[in-house]
């Protein structure tokens, strides 16, 4: 024990020396001896934090080794982002300061104004700043940069935080799926969260997704410890939702929804007598109900602007939508945020070269990710343990639900809509590392039969796009292109269902 707290300590100081140097040299301020001092006792403090929940929680190798690649691989994306985007970068102000999303230049320019002024920090809650419309990240770098960084601004110190939080939650998420499922399960759900290029980007940036996720991982933990602990499971459960509430009160309330569904059907359900039962579906309803009215003007009224917005910024969608046609508009804007970031346009689109290859490394991830998910809808309806398939179905009607919210509310955008959807990352990385053994492990081939449609579509949309922008071979019209795509995919999938139905029995009898 005293060799493994000696190993700890060891790691952050060296950790917390090399990202101080480095915050010495690229984001020296006025005094760079408070830049290394700052960025180093903040760096070391996060590793030890990490390496300790990770112990507490009986993490194994692999887990820590995902610990320290999730954190260092955002935060040295982060600085090489921040280093590289003023002269390889578009011409705008947020990425010649080194910022790559225009929200997180703003927040952060606002929150080194407050810093410098008399103002309390809390100005921030007290006021609707444009910026942070919930105060709570705005008040964190502005309190950062006054009681840490008083003589400089440094963004790169909020950078090492938004790296802490995201990695934060990947103990409890392993914890919580290997105690709620196994341990494989956990292993390749862990690896997805550590791994996912939307969830890079978003830590290397100064955005509020990564500390959201984090947090939503806690509670998540929080749901599969009530047989454990009731106090720790409902401590956790509350902690991490307070905090979110100061961070996105909209987001907090969607994940409310979504751990309160899970608690009940995976701790309360089968242990409640047939009226309770019955009472409990029926306020369920109701509650999702008045959920859904009490929402659904804000969601229609900021979704027609956001689509207003899209449209007009971009000539490519306006010029799609007139091949389309007009009754089509909303679903083809949602379906296409559905899409977002859409891997042959990032692929094909003539673009800055460094702002292409974070595009296409969000794609990839993306276009990854969404097999995996839906190779587990198909699997999960096999699942012997009803109580499994329930929680389950329940996970993939909460990523659908949240995923169609997220393109409606950000109008097809390939920034907004990776962004918001990614708050429900613990729900589609356990999803699609569930998916992942069970393909392993029962020799499945739905994944690799999916990955083949995929593979075609993308393709078929590559050369597409190189016709739109490049002249290159002759496009065909989109929606003869639509019903050939359809008839592939409807072709790949039923003669899948023939082959699976035919095998099954080939082995019955052969048994």
């Amino acid at each position: 024990m005293k060799k493994q707290s000696k190993k700890i300590i060891l790691i952050s100081i060296t950790g917390g020396l090399i990202t101080g140097f480095l915050v010495a040299i690229i984001n020296p301020g006025t005094n760079p001896i408070i830049g290394f001092t700052t960025a180093g006792v903040i760096t070391a403090a996060c590793l030890f934090f990490l390496q300790f929940i990770a112990s507490k929680l009986s993490g194994n190798r692999q887990l820590t080794t995902a610990i320290f690649l999730a954190f260092f691989l955002r935060l040295l994306i982060g600085i090489l982002l921040f280093t590289l985007l003023p002269s390889f970068g578009y011409d705008e102000p947020y990425n010649n300061t080194g910022y790559l999303y225009l929200d997180a230049y703003r927040r952060d320019t606002d929150a080194w104004q407050l810093a410098q002024s008399d103002a309390p920090i809390t100005t921030a809650f007290q006021e609707e700043l444009s910026t942070d419309q919930y105060g709570g990240l705005l008040t964190l770098s502005a309190g950062v940069y006054r009681y840490l960084s008083p003589d400089g601004h440094r963004p790169l110190l909020i950078l090492i935080l938004t790296s802490f939080f995201y990695t934060v939650g990947l103990p409890f998420f392993w914890s919580a799926v290997k105690h709620r499922w196994n341990e494989k399960i956990a292993n390749a759900s862990a690896w997805i969260y550590a791994l996912y290029p939307e969830s890079i980007i978003l830590g290397a940036s100064q955005m509020r997704e990564p500390i959201l996720i984090g947090l939503s991982t806690i509670a998540f933990w929080g749901v599969t410890i009530w047989d454990r602990s009731n106090k720790n499971s409902l401590l956790a459960i509350a902690a991490s939702l307070i905090a979110m509430v100061f961070i996105s009160s909209k987001a907090a309330v969607a994940i409310l929804a979504a751990i309160a569904l899970w608690f009940w059907l995976d701790n309360l359900l089968e242990k409640s007598s047939k009226l309770i039962r019955t009472l409990s579906w029926v306020f369920l309803i109701l509650v999702i109900c008045a959920g859904v009215l009490m929402s659904w003007n804000w969601l229609v009224d900021s979704s027609k602007w956001d689509l207003y917005l899209m449209e007009s910024a971009s000539g490519r969608i306006q010029w799609e939508l007139e091949l389309i046609g007009e009754q089509y508009r909303v679903p083809f804007i949602i379906t296409y945020g559905l899409a977002q970031p859409v891997l042959p346009a990032t692929i094909v689109y003539p673009g800055i070269l460094l702002t292409r290859a974070v595009a296409i490394f969000r794609a990839v991830g993306w276009y990854l990710l969404i097999p995996l998910m839906v190779t587990g809808f198909l699997l999960f309806w096999k699942q012997p343990d009803r109580k499994n398939k329930r929680i389950m179905l329940l996970f993939f009607i909460l990523i659908m639900v949240w995923m169609l919210i997220s393109s409606a509310r950000a109008g097809g955008d390939q920034w907004d809509n990776p962004r918001y959807r990614s708050v429900f990352l613990a729900w589609m990385a356990f999803t699609a590392g569930w998916a992942l053994v069970e393909t392993i492990t029962k020799h499945s081939f739905w994944l690799w039969r999916l990955l083949l449609v995929e593979i075609i579509y993308t393709s078929f949309f590559i050369q597409w796009y190189l016709s739109r922008y490049y002249s290159l071979f002759k496009r065909m019209d989109f929606w003869p292109m639509i019903k050939l795509l359809l008839a592939i995919g409807a072709v790949i999938i039923a003669g899948g269902l023939i082959f699976d139905v035919g095998y099954t029995k080939f082995k019955e009898r052969d048994q």
